[in-house]
C-alpha cells in the first residue's frame, strides 16, 4: 500500500512538473474586451471629483439646424446653418436618470444666484439626455472564488451608481425641448411661427456622416437630431368664408403668400447638431458697446441683464457685448503672460474707493490710475477685474475660417478673397489702435514705431493689393525664394505706396480661409493634419459622391470641419436649393 501511494505522488509531482513548464512556456491571450461603444468617462463631465461640483469644467453649447429635408421645404425661414441658438456656458451635472447641462451663470445677474460659484449646480437647465446605464470597465472574475477572468466588461453591480466611473448616454433626444431662451427646436417655434414634434433617433454608426462626434482629448464632442416641422398655415378668418386656416402648400404665392407649387404639404424633417466644447481662458477683454459707441458704428450684440434689489430689473446692469473676435494672443498684464498668472487687479474694494470711477485718470497721462503699475496706456477692464496689456505690447494671433465640408467648392477663390480684404480691413484696425494708444499717452515717434496710413479708399485697394501678393509670397505661390517682408518694401516704393500701406502688408495675417479637408498648401494657421500634396478637397468631395473608399480614407485623415462644428469658425457655401434659399447671414458663437 506505501508503494503504491509513493507511485502515485511521484506520478503526480510529474504532472504538476510538466503543467508548471507549460504554463511558462505558453503566452497570455489579449482579453476579450466586451464594453460596447460610446462608454464615457464622468470625469469628462463632471472633473475628477464625482460627487463635488467645485471641479466641474464649463462647456459652450450651441445648436445649429444643419440639414432642411429637400427642396420644397416651405416652413418660415428654415435652411441650412440659421437658426443657431445663442451660445451658453453650462456645467453638466450626472444624476442617476439623467445628464443635466446647467447655465454656469445668473440668467439676470445678482437676481436669484442660481449657476453662480462652484459650490452648487443649480443653473437653469440648457439640455437634458437620459442615462442608459452607470457602470465601471474591469475585469471579469468568478462570483465564487474572487478569480479574475480574462474578459474586460462592463461592471454595473458592485459600486453605488455615483461612484462608477463610466456612463453610457441616450443622444437620440434632447429631453429639454420648451426652453425657449436656450433650446434650437422651441426658438424655431418662436421666431417661425412653426409647430414641431421631436424625433427619436439615434445616430450610432461611425459611418455615418452625422455620427457623434467625441474628441475627449481636446474637450469636445457633438451629437445630432431630427425633429418633424408640420407645413405652414395662412390664416383665413378675416374672409368669413367659414374657413379659419388653410395650407399653404395649395396656395400660390400670390394669394396671401402661399407656397404651392415648391411648397410641400409634409412635414419637413429637421436635423440639429448640437455641440459642446470645454471653456478655455482666451484672456478675452470684452467691451460694453454702449449707445455712444454706438454713434461711431454698429455691431452684433450679446446682451446681458441685471438686477437690483432696490429697483428690480436695472438700466444701469444693462450690458450690450459686443460680439467680436479675440485677435490679440494676451489682452490683460500678467507677469506670466504664459501661465496667465501675475495680474495687476482693478475695481476692487482695495483699488476703487467708495464711488470712483474705475476708469479715472486724475493726472491726465493716458494710463488708468489704477493700472499704473503697468502703466503706458493701461486701463481697467472692469469685467475681468484687471488692468489690460497696452496695445503697444499685444501680439495679434492668426484666426483660421474654414469652409465647411462639401461646401461648393466653385465659391472658395471668392470667398478666400473676401476673407483676405477682411483680413486686411482687422490689421489696420489693429495697428491703429496701438498709433491711437501711442498718441494718448503723449509718447514720441509714433508713427515711425506704427505706422499707418491716412488716406482713403485708395490706400485700402492698395493695402490689399500688396498684402494679398507678400501673403501668396510667404505661402510659396509667387515670388518663390524671396524675402516677403524685403518684397512688400521693393514693390510698395515702386509703386509709390503710403509707408503705413507698406507697414501693414508686412504684418502677419489676422483671418486666414481653409479647405476642408485642409490642403496641403493652405496657410499654417489652419492647422494639421492635411492632405498629401496633388489631393484637393475637391477631389475629396467628388470620391464621396463616387463611394471611392480608398480616397475618402486619405481625405478623412486631414482636419474637415462639419456644419456646427464649435472648434472651428466656418463659412458655409451650400449646394443644394431651398426654399426659401439662404442668404448671407452671421450666426455668433
Amino acid at each position: 500500500m506505501t508503494r503504491k501511494i509513493k507511485k502515485v505522488a511521484i506520478f503526480l509531482g510529474a504532472l504538476v512538473i510538466v503543467a508548471a513548464g507549460l504554463t511558462g512556456c505558453a503566452t497570455e491571450r489579449d482579453p476579450i474586451n466586451r464594453v460596447q461603444p460610446y462608454a464615457l468617462e464622468k470625469t469628462f463631465f463632471v472633473g475628477e471629483n464625482l460627487t463635488d461640483f467645485a471641479d466641474n469644467p464649463e462647456f459652450y453649447t450651441q445648436g445649429t439646424l444643419i440639414d432642411v429635408g429637400g427642396y420644397g421645404a416651405s416652413q418660415d425661414g428654415l435652411f441650412v446653418s440659421t437658426y443657431a441658438q445663442s451660445m451658453s456656458r453650462m456645467r453638466w451635472q450626472i444624476t442617476e436618470d439623467l445628464l443635466l447641462g446647467r447655465l454656469a451663470y445668473e440668467r439676470i445677474e445678482g437676481a436669484d444666484g442660481r449657476g453662480v460659484g462652484k459650490s452648487t449646480n443649480d443653473g437653469t437647465i440648457v439640455v437634458a439626455f437620459r442615462i442608459e446605464k452607470h457602470f465601471d470597465i474591469v475585469r471579469a472574475y468568478n462570483p465564487s472564488t474572487g478569480e479574475e477572468l480574462n474578459i474586460i466588461e462592463e461592471n454595473a453591480y458592485d459600486r453605488p451608481w455615483y461612484e462608477r466611473e463610466y456612463i453610457r448616454v441616450d443622444w437620440s433626444k434632447n429631453l429639454n425641448t420648451d426652453s425657449y431662451d436656450f433650446d434650437t427646436l422651441s426658438l424655431l417655434g418662436v421666431y417661425g411661427g412653426i409647430t414641431y414634434e421631436p424625433m427619436t433617433i439615434d445616430i450610432t454608426d461611425p459611418n455615418d456622416p452625422n455620427a457623434p462626434e467625441f474628441d475627449l482629448e481636446n474637450g469636445y464632442f457633438d451629437i445630432t437630431n431630427k425633429t418633424f416641422a408640420k407645413p405652414g398655415l395662412i390664416d383665413l378668418s378675416s374672409f368669413g368664408w367659414g374657413i379659419d386656416t388653410f395650407p399653404a402648400c395649395f396656395l400660390p404665392n400670390e394669394f396671401m403668400s402661399g407656397t404651392f407649387p415648391a411648397g410641400s404639404c409634409n412635414p419637413v424633417e429637421l436635423t440639429i447638431r448640437q455641440s459642446f466644447r470645454k471653456v478655455i481662458d482666451t484672456d478675452y477683454e470684452p467691451v460694453d458697446w454702449d449707445g455712444y459707441r454706438f454713434q461711431a458704428f454698429g455691431a452684433f450684440l450679446k446682451e446681458r441683464f441685471g438686477y437690483s434689489r432696490n429697483y428690480g430689473m436695472s438700466d444701469e446692469q444693462w450690458h450690450r457685448f459686443i460680439t467680436r473676435y479675440n485677435i490679440w494672443e494676451r489682452s490683460h498684464y500678467y507677469d506670466d503672460p504664459a501661465g496667465m498668472t501675475g495680474a495687476i487687479e482693478c475695481y476692487t474694494p482695495e483699488t476703487t474707493p467708495f464711488g470712483a470711477d474705475p476708469h479715472r485718470d486724475d493726472d491726465g497721462n493716458g494710463t488708468q490710475d489704477e493700472c499704473e503699475a503697468v502703466g503706458s496706456g493701461s486701463r481697467c477692464d472692469t469685467f475681468r477685474q484687471r488692468c489690460t496689456l497696452p496695445f503697444a505690447f499685444r501680439k495679434t494671433v492668426t484666426i483660421p475660417w474654414y469652409f465647411t465640408s462639401n461646401g461648393n467648392q466653385e465659391f472658395f477663390d471668392a470667398s478666400e478673397l473676401a476673407a483676405h480684404e477682411w483680413d486686411v480691413a482687422i490689421r489696420i484696425g489693429a495697428r491703429t489702435g496701438q498709433y491711437a494708444e501711442c498718441e494718448s499717452i503723449g509718447a514720441s515717434n509714433c508713427l515711425e514705431r506704427f505706422p499707418i496710413f491716412f488716406g482713403q479708399q485708395g490706400d485700402a485697394v492698395d493695402a490689399v493689393r500688396l498684402a494679398h501678393e507678400i501673403d501668396d509670397c510667404r505661402r510659396g505661390l509667387a515670388y518663390a525664394g524671396q524675402d516677403c517682408d524685403q518684397l512688400a518694401e521693393t514693390l510698395g516704393t515702386q509703386r509709390g505706396y503710403d509707408p503705413g500701406v507698406i507697414a501693414v502688408a508686412r504684418m502677419p495675417e489676422i483671418i486666414v480661409l481653409c479647405h476642408s479637408p485642409v490642403e496641403f498648401n493652405d496657410h499654417v494657421g489652419c492647422g494639421y493634419p492635411r492632405l498629401p500634396e496633388g489631393v484637393s478637397s475637391l477631389m475629396c468631395n467628388q470620391a464621396r459622391e463616387e463611394n471611392n473608399e480608398e480616397l475618402i480614407q486619405t481625405c478623412d485623415q486631414a482636419i474637415n470641419v462639419r456644419l456646427g462644428d464649435l472648434r472651428y469658425h466656418q463659412v458655409n457655401v451650400l449646394v443644394d436649393p431651398a426654399t426659401p434659399s439662404p442668404w448671407g447671414i452671421y450666426t455668433d458663437a
